[in-house]
């Protein structure tokens, strides 16, 4: 078969179709890389969702510290209160997960309407705070049912003035008005709370507060700073009256007077 320039070469009928479609094949085969490529880079669509989510790392949460009630046979520190022992005492111990530990001295019930005071030492690292806050967290530790509140006027002890606090602690017979206390010694890593109630809504005298304070002592504790810093409190502390405290309507010139008692570090 012979054919001159210009000429077109034409295919049989028969072999057009087949030709046809091989043709269309080979593009498609062709174009689809270019179409993956375009998906990979992104495109105008979303990112893809990680495919686990639930794997992605999460910052954990520091765990919240938790009290456990310690059996020892004998602490670091006592509370002689004579006024206070005949409501009943209650001396227990504790150790945080964290490492703080805690001693805590109650007479009396905070339920009835009767008076309760309690004190509580705690030895460890703890950052700064204020006594409403360190109150508010005591508290809510031994479960009472008291409402806070910050009061200006500090308490005269023999560490020193002592923070103070307006509490309220609610009973089944009503409400006990209560002032609480709060020291930090940063150095001696110890901290100082507690809290005086009267029998009911009567405002609780400031001198039953200090005599109750200042009967906290340490029985054989090893740690120098809390050593120094009992002894310089027994050399500062005064006399407590005798018979009880005046009554609010009696106006009261000085929380204590006299002249200080003879050292005292351990228990009389």
């Amino acid at each position: 078969m012979r054919t001159t320039v210009g000429e077109v070469v034409r295919l049989p009928d028969r072999r057009t179709a087949p030709a046809l479609l091989a043709l269309g094949a080979f593009a498609i085969m062709a174009a689809l890389p270019v179409v993956l490529l375009v998906n990979l880079a992104g495109g105008d669509r979303p990112a893809a969702e990680p495919i686990r989510p639930s794997l992605v790392a999460e910052e954990a949460a520091d765990p919240v510290p938790v009290w456990r009630p310690v059996t020892a046979r004998h602490g670091g520190f006592d509370v002689d209160a004579p006024r206070w022992r005949p409501l009943g005492q209650e001396v227990a111990m504790f150790r945080r997960s964290d490492g703080l530990a805690r001693e805590v001295f109650r007479f009396g019930s905070a339920e009835d309407a009767r008076r309760h005071a309690a004190l509580v030492v705690d030895r460890g690292e703890m950052a700064p705070a204020t006594a409403v806050t360190d109150l508010g967290a005591v508290v809510s530790d031994l479960g009472v049912s008291a409402t806070v509140a910050p009061n200006p006027i500090p308490l005269a002890t023999k560490f020193g003035p002592m923070q103070t606090a307006d509490m309220t602690i609610d009973t089944d017979e009503g409400s006990k008005a209560c002032l609480g206390f709060a020291l930090r010694e940063s150095e001696a890593g110890i901290r100082v709370t507690g809290w005086v109630c009267s029998g009911g809504p009567e405002i609780v005298s400031r001198q039953d507060a200090s005599c109750f304070v200042d009967r906290l002592f340490t029985v054989g504790v090893r740690d120098a700073a809390i050593a120094s810093l009992f002894a310089r409190a027994e050399l500062a502390r005064l006399p407590c009256p005798s018979t009880p405290a005046a009554t609010q309507a009696t106006p009261v010139v000085s929380e204590r007077g006299g002249r200080p008692s003879p050292l005292r570090l351990n228990r009389l």
